[in-house]
Parts: structure tokens; C-alpha cells; sequence
């Protein structure tokens, strides 16, 4: 019987996947609106980060990249919020109302990652000029981190830039498999036609660094995980869906555990840096987060 339902549940997760790919292509290529001017000389980071009953981990990256130094060139940061029900919108609304740079989208239905990505995206500022997809679940260890990613992007003219985990596939145009948990992309870059948006799918911008490769496009390598610069904690949306909207099939995901993107010692690492925000991730301390975030983003 279990095994029926793991087939079941696969067959919905991959119609669900189907459907939500040929909806994004066709919105994609029919899409209109002004043209977004290429990158210049000075990068504009919009940060999009896809919240699913995840508030708890949100708090703590948001916190980490407070203390990042060059901040002054992150225009925004728009949380798109998946239908949590972890308590944590109340929040997230107070969030958006007190701290200028940071904007909220509440989704209510068709709630999987890449509808975020591509919402958050087109709620951004039109001035950022960089879009950084950031997961809830990442912190920020090094605080040099923007600074040095504007660096890479400038540097190599690049289109992408992420810590690329393998080649998916061998030959002309192989994506290098950047993992869409933290990944920068220029905003211009996902504007193109022949570059497809995020999609549903186990690796949602998998499509897209394909496309940018076979369009003769740059693509640096920036060492996120294992250079030190962020820690993805990992799975943390697959179990959080598990435990409150376990008839979601994203709550089917037969892998949750977290894997620190297999940084050596990482689960201490993130355990260290979450024991020192410790004080001000309880929904008690939320005013205090509130003013402490709005005094530094």
C-alpha cells in the first residue's frame, strides 16, 4: 500500500511539475512590459527569497545579512511567502510595513518554489539590476559576501554566477548546475527570450543556466557553500511543508534532511551562528528584530 502511495504521489508532483512549466514557458514568451537595460557599472542586488512555513529560518538569514558590509548596494529584498502556516505572516506583514527595503507577496494557491521565484522577481524594484535567489534556509558567514559577488559578476561580465555543484550533462550548452538556493542572475539576462525563467523542478533555474550557456553567455563560479561566504542548511521548506501542509505534495519529498550542501562540519557551523540570533528568532523578540532590522537593512 505505501507503495502505492509513494507512486501516487510521485505521478502528482510531476503533473504538477508539467503543468506549471508549460503555464511559465507560455507566460514567458508572451511576456511584455519595458525592456530591462543591461547591467552597468554599478550592481544593484535585488534579493528574492521564497518563504513556505519557514518564518523561523527567514529571520536568521535576514539577521546575517544585516551585518554584511557593502549594503548599500542591495536595493531590495522581496520575500514571497508560499502559504505559510507556521504563525509567521503576521510577522512578515510587519516586516514589509517597517523596514523600507523589504517588500512581501503573499501567494494563496499554485504555491510551489519556482512561482515564487518568478513572482518575486517581477515584484522587484526596477532598479536592481542583479537578481539574488536566496533561500530562507541560508545564512551569510562572510561579510565581504555582496562585495565580492558584485566583484565576480563585474569581473567576468558574467550572466550567472553561483557555486556550480556538476556539469548535468556533457557536451556544448551542459548546464554547470548551479543550485537555485543561492544564485545570482543579471535581472536583463532573465528577460531574454530564449532563456527560460525558473520552473517547476527538482532544480527549479536548471533550465535557465542551460539556456544562458548555449547563448554564449558568461557564467562565474563563485564558491557560496564551500568558500566560506553562506551556509545552505538545506530540505528545511521539504519538512516545515511535511509538518504543517502535509497534503501538499511538495510534503512528499522522500528526502528532508538537512545536508549544509555538504560543507565539512557544517551542521555546527549553522548551529553556532543560529545560537548567537538565538535571543531574537522567538515570535517573543519580534519587535526587537523588527527595529533591529530596520535600523540595519
Amino acid at each position: 500500500m505505501e507503495l502505492g502511495f509513494d507512486a501516487l504521489n510521485a505521478a502528482r508532483r510531476h503533473a504538477e511539475q508539467r503543468v506549471d512549466q508549460a503555464w511559465s514557458l507560455t507566460a514567458h514568451r508572451l511576456r511584455s512590459g519595458p525592456a530591462v537595460a543591461p547591467i552597468d557599472r554599478e550592481p544593484r542586488f535585488g534579493i528574492v527569497t521564497v518563504n513556505a512555513s519557514t518564518t523561523r529560518y527567514l529571520k536568521l538569514m535576514l539577521l546575517t545579512l544585516a551585518g554584511q558590509q557593502g549594503l548599500e548596494l542591495l536595493t531590495q529584498v522581496v520575500v514571497v511567502d508560499n502559504g505559510s502556516r507556521d504563525g509567521g505572516r503576521p510577522f512578515l506583514r510587519e516586516l514589509a510595513r517597517t523596514v523600507p527595503c523589504v517588500a512581501l507577496v503573499e501567494h494563496r494557491f499554485f504555491l510551489n518554489h519556482a512561482r515564487g521565484m518568478r513572482a518575486g522577481e517581477r515584484a522587484l524594484d526596477p532598479a536592481a539590476n542583479l537578481v539574488l535567489f536566496c533561500d530562507p534556509d541560508v545564512v551569510w558567514r562572510n561579510p565581504e559576501t555582496l562585495l565580492d559577488l558584485a566583484g565576480v559578476m563585474l569581473a567576468h561580465d558574467a550572466a550567472v554566477a553561483g557555486e556550480a555543484r556538476r556539469a548535468y550533462s556533457d557536451g556544448p550548452g551542459a548546464s554547470p548546475d548551479i543550485q537555485a538556493s543561492f544564485l545570482t542572475v543579471r535581472r536583463d539576462v532573465l528577460h531574454r527570450r530564449d532563456v527560460r525563467p525558473p520552473v517547476n523542478h527538482g532544480s527549479p533555474t536548471l533550465w535557465m543556466q542551460g539556456d544562458a550557456v548555449r547563448s554564449g553567455l558568461p557564467v562565474a563560479q563563485f564558491p557560496s557553500n564551500h568558500g566560506g561566504y553562506v551556509l545552505h542548511r538545506g530540505r528545511t521548506a521539504v519538512a516545515a511543508t511535511r509538518e504543517f501542509t502535509p497534503r501538499r505534495s511538495y510534503a512528499t519529498a522522500s528526502y528532508r534532511h538537512a545536508h549544509y550542501m555538504g560543507v565539512p562540519g557544517g551542521s555546527a557551523i549553522w548551529d553556532e551562528i543560529e545560537a548567537r540570533h538565538a535571543h531574537l528568532l522567538e515570535p517573543d523578540a519580534e519587535p526587537w528584530l523588527l527595529e533591529e532590522l530596520a535600523a540595519r537593512l
